[in-house]
């Protein structure tokens, strides 16, 4: 009788051990942001940056992007963001690299380019700043579905995630915590 009840427990250990393993190798990951399922292709931005160097989405592909949409005399959400992004991008390591962060200006007449280096040196200098016309800008705004006010300083209410594939995968409130993007970076830069 006692053998049997050994055989049955190691058994049932055997089983949850074989389900708990299935469970992790099978399950999709927990992304903390809010999940685009399916996930859409990110529209092209064609744009110069804060260097005046022409930038493109396009040529991001193999990067996860952090798209924010801002401007330079925020003084709360613009500034809040940017710092827990480079929080979250810094606690990546030697995966930061990898991982480019954008703000599009929504106001342009303001957000001269030395603005926007400026700004933008305060969190990293990697961290890009792009603007151009207010067609090219409009553009844009529109395709990321982002209301710009009359005068310009308006800021979005997400932040964009496009994964290497070139795909918006989530967005994030722009005061999530950065351990919750850092979090969801590593799933993705991991291929989840």
């Amino acid at each position: 009788m006692q053998r049997k009840t050994i055989l049955v427990g190691v058994g049932v250990f055997i089983f949850l051990a074989v389900l708990t393993a299935t469970y992790y190798f099978t399950s999709k990951p927990s992304f903390r942001g809010a999940v685009i399922s399916p996930p859409w292709p990110a529209p092209e931005i064609n744009l110069a940056d804060q260097n005046g160097q022409s930038f493109n989405l396009r040529n991001e592909r193999g990067k996860v992007i952090l798209l924010y949409f801002g401007y330079v005399n925020c003084p709360d959400e613009c500034p809040l963001t940017m710092a827990h992004v480079k929080l979250a991008r810094e606690s990546l390591g030697s995966r930061a690299k990898d991982v480019q962060v954008l703000m599009v200006s929504t106001d342009p007449v303001r957000d001269t380019p030395q603005a926007l280096v400026d700004f933008m040196g305060h969190f990293d200098p990697s961290f890009l700043g792009l603007t151009g016309s207010v067609p090219e800008l409009q553009k844009v705004w529109q395709d990321y579905g982002v209301t710009v006010e009359e005068g310009g300083e308006t800021h979005s209410t997400f932040l964009y995630v496009i994964d290497p594939a070139g795909d918006v995968r989530e967005t994030f409130l722009p005061d999530t915590e950065p351990t919750a993007i850092a979090a969801d970076l590593k799933l993705l830069l991991a291929g989840k």
